[in-house]
């Protein structure tokens, strides 16, 4: 079995006219064996079809500018270089989240890439998923987070498509240590979601955006148990630990503590305006 991590880069187009709402610029992917050994790295650029131009803020997050992409390849050639790339049959896909499977999946409608048939997204795992119920986190987090939370280090530059795989990858070899993961190969249902994440992208588009991004302490390393981990996890998932509410010292001594009385405001009505003289 070949473990393939990928991860891509994408762009927004503006362009009223485009089918896209976002396109892809660049495609990474890091192989891994059965015993865990990298044995490839896919890094490709992707000139896009429909967008002109990148917008500054994913270019100061990628670092990718349209010079370096308007003369690249086209998404649909460089998807077919990627397969070959695969080159077996007995291999499993893994994503940072399920966002990068459905861009696949509709810019490769669009563009005429049969993805569907070759099988892809038939044993693609949303590996985010796997790796937030492994450490019993429930909002979302980010892959950098992650890293942090299995007390590993970030490799590289953040937001290249080949780094943020490799990075993936990483993250696959520390779960594999875990007896609490499970990992399941989730299929894509024809909307683009993967079935056993419906809930989650339903949350998603009713409150209108991604859920937030948590984790304030290391989970612990993969020895770590279960049971352990589990009384750390609120704060992995951002709340703060329950305490209980402290009675009066006077109570607890067997006291009574004496009721404060309110007041009398003189000159006021209890509405907060002057009190009416009465003339007589």
């Amino acid at each position: 079995m070949i473990h393939v991590f990928i991860d891509l880069e994408f762009c927004t187009c503006f362009r009223k006219s485009s089918p896209l709402r976002t396109e892809t610029i660049e495609i990474g992917a890091v192989k891994i064996d059965e015993k865990n050994n990298v044995i490839g790295e896919f890094d490709r650029l992707v000139r896009p079809d429909f967008a002109t131009t990148i917008p500054s803020t994913e270019r100061n997050l990628t670092g990718i500018t349209w010079a370096m992409v308007e003369n690249e390849s086209s998404f649909t050639d460089v998807m077919e270089d990627f397969v070959k790339w695969v080159g077996t049959d007995d291999y499993t896909i893994y994503s940072w989240s399920n966002n990068d499977a459905v861009q696949v999946l509709r810019e490769a409608r669009v563009k005429g890439f049969p993805a569907s048939d070759l099988g892809m997204f038939k044993r693609w795992v949303d590996f985010q998923q796997v790796f937030m119920t492994a450490i019993g986190v429930k909002n979302q987090i980010s892959l950098e987070r992650a890293i942090e939370l299995a007390d590993l280090y970030f490799v590289g530059d953040a937001h290249r498509a080949v780094v943020d795989s490799y990075n993936t990858a990483r993250l696959f070899i520390y779960c594999s240590t875990l007896d609490t993961v499970s990992l399941n190969v989730k299929k894509l249902d024809a909307e683009g979601n993967f079935e056993a994440s419906r809930g989650i992208d339903a949350r998603r588009r009713k409150r209108g955006g991604p859920q937030g991004r948590n984790g304030r302490r290391n989970i612990g390393s993969a020895g770590v148990k279960r049971q352990d981990r589990a009384d750390t996890a609120h704060l992995a998932a951002g709340s703060k630990p329950k305490t209980e509410k402290l009675q009066p010292e006077a109570e607890v001594s067997g006291e009574k503590s004496a009721k404060k009385t309110p007041s009398k405001r003189s000159g006021r009505s209890r509405r907060g305006g002057r009190k009416k003289k009465t003339v007589v």
